[in-house]
């Protein structure tokens, strides 16, 4: 079976493990997990403006019970029928359940933010954190609030999504569907698009349905936004060259590779980068093909600002990518300055992601301008209406009643 460009990747920058693989169950590495922790900071930054969340993790079991009086009975989930003590258990198949029982229990109604594995059947292919049977991480915000504050609220942290989504480097747009209609009475869903052109769903946020509501025991409106390590595939799709991951800094577990002729000559500089929180690493060496080698090892982990230093004063060069490129520097940078080369290379990824963002919609003709009169009479395929809503002029008969549609000729698409 070949091993998708985007899967090597992450294996070569020390993300997911290589094989053996088990179908459907990436297995986490360091510097992955690291990544993830990194990626979900940045979330809990993006929706800290309606309160900073706290942190729940719950057990890999769950109450099967609980789940069916919530969902039904699911034929994609896993019961586990002759565990000890435990008469009525399934490997985790969702988050919600447990977590709005905790917030009733506990008399409090969030926000709070879940990170976990979930475990769900998942036959045929299983690219690697885009169908997944053992889906990690899911991170999910929940809370419970007023009913009359829900459409802001939800707008709100559809907003914080797209800001989320665009700190690393991927553009995206809102939309809300009708498509999922049992489970969320809103919905939007965050739209990105990979490099094949196609789009694709990276955050989902509901204010859940009044069924939902009413079988989950809550006395209010239900709040549920949540992405996967999808987001991370996906950047890994985006931001890449022959020399494999090219990470934006905000989830690069080192930000800064440092290559040096000599220890000594970096370790008073490294302290201060150090000391401004930012994520450094160093390899000595002497030699030029060392140097060279020790450039393409920083590259295929992902590292998105290399300095090489020496021999000889003056000899300071700062390489990124996407293009490749490196610049001569009389001295070594202090830490505004590399704060500022890396923002010049997220501003980099950000526009190369931007191109084929706007290539995809173009190529797809997702993007109209129309009234419903006119969209039905042309007979579009409306998925749903681009958040927030903006009063605009039909393309087709110059109405002001003209809405910003998202077209999908596949119907849902994931």
């Amino acid at each position: 079976m070949t091993t998708l460009p985007y899967v090597l990747d992450l294996q070569a920058a020390g993300f997911i493990a290589r094989s053996p693989e088990i179908k459907g169950i990436p297995l986490w590495r360091g510097a992955g997990i690291r990544a993830v922790d990194l990626l979900v900071e940045q979330f809990l930054t993006a929706v800290a403006g309606h309160g900073r969340p706290a942190v729940w993790q719950h057990g890999f079991l769950a109450d099967a019970g609980a789940a069916d009086r919530v969902f039904g009975s699911y034929d994609n989930v896993y019961n586990v029928l002759d565990l000890p003590g435990h008469p009525d258990v399934q490997f985790r198949s969702d988050n919600i359940v447990t977590t709005v029982a905790r917030l009733r229990r506990e008399g409090c109604r969030g926000p709070v933010v879940t990170v976990g594995t979930v475990i769900r059947d998942s036959p045929g292919k299983t690219p690697a954190l885009f169908r997944d049977r053992g889906i990690w991480p899911v991170v999910e915000l929940n809370r419970i609030v007023a009913p009359a504050d829900a459409p802001a609220l939800l707008a709100s942290y559809a907003a914080a999504c797209e800001r989320f989504l665009s700190a690393i480097g991927i553009p995206s747009l809102t939309v809300q569907t009708p498509v999922l209609s049992d489970y969320g009475k809103l919905t939007y869903l965050v739209v990105a698009v990979l490099p094949n052109k196609r789009p694709t769903v990276l955050a989902t946020v509901y204010v859940l349905s009044d069924k939902l509501r009413t079988a989950l025991g809550s006395d209010g409106d239900v709040l549920d936004v949540g992405f996967t390590g999808k987001v991370l595939a996906t950047a890994a799709m985006l931001h890449a060259d022959a020399r494999g991951l090219a990470l934006p800094s905000a989830v690069a577990p080192i930000q800064v590779g440092v290559t040096a002729a000599a220890a000594e000559d970096v370790t008073e500089w490294l302290a201060r980068l150090r000391a401004a929180g930012l994520r450094c690493d160093l390899v000595i060496a002497g030699r030029p093909a060392r140097r060279i080698s020790a450039e393409r090892a920083w590259h295929r982990r992902g590292v998105p600002l290399v300095i090489g230093v020496g021999p000889g004063r003056g000899s300071v060069s700062a390489g990124t990518r996407l293009p490749l490129r490196r610049d001569a520097r009389r001295e070594l940078p202090e830490p505004d300055a590399v704060r500022a080369l890396l923002a010049q290379s997220d501003a980099r990824l950000f526009a190369r992601a931007r191109r084929v963002f706007d290539a995809g919609m173009a190529q797809g003709s997702h993007l109209r301008s129309m009234c419903g009169d006119c969209a039905r009479g042309e007979g579009l395929a409306v998925f749903g209406v681009l958040v927030p809503e903006v009063a605009v002029t039909c393309e087709s008969c110059g109405s002001a009643a003209g809405e910003r549609l998202f077209i999908s000729d596949e119907g849902r698409f994931y």
